[in-house]
């Protein structure tokens, strides 16, 4: 698991460091990381939940969240462009 957040945090963690001022960035890092943990957990939680359910369901469940999830990207990078 770790070779591969290796790879992935970076880029979330620099679009934190654009949107927060300096003094604050360990903060944000650290309310950064809690998110992505309890999303992590609560996202487990659910495909454990959907698992005794039609394929299907489940697919189109984590589909909705994934598009759901392109909304705050959207809004930040034209924010900041």
């Amino acid at each position: 698991m770790w070779p591969q957040w290796a790879f992935r945090n970076p880029p979330p963690q620099a679009n934190a460091a654009d949107l927060v001022p300096t003094g604050r960035r360990a903060t944000a890092y650290g309310v950064f990381a809690g998110g992505v943990g309890a999303a992590s957990l609560a996202g487990g939680v659910l495909v454990g939940a959907l698992y005794s359910h039609p394929i299907p369901v489940l697919v189109t469940v984590v589909a909705a969240i994934q598009a759901l999830a392109l909304a705050p990207l959207f809004t930040t990078r034209l924010r900041r462009a």
